[in-house]
């Protein structure tokens, strides 16, 4: 149960981490690339405000990925 347990955990981290990363990639195409936002149908006015939205879904996702990889690779 115990290895099963953390075969999960650093599953879900490495998911959580990835997500975490694409958004930030996310993140900057829609402040680089006009194509991107006009696909997104962001203005202009709400590029910043997109952008801070995906940078904190990215950090708090990397974040929180990277503690469930940290706490799946602890000794019981």
């Amino acid at each position: 149960m115990g290895k099963a347990r953390k075969a999960l955990s650093k599953l879900v981290g490495g998911i959580q981490c990835g997500l975490g990363g694409i958004v930030a990639v996310l993140a900057l195409l829609v402040y680089a690339s006009l194509a991107v936002r006009e696909a997104l149908a962001i203005a202009s006015e709400e590029v910043y405000l997109y952008i801070f939205a995906f940078m904190v879904f990215s950090a708090i996702s990397i974040a929180s990925g990277s503690i469930l990889i940290w706490e799946g690779n602890e000794e019981a």
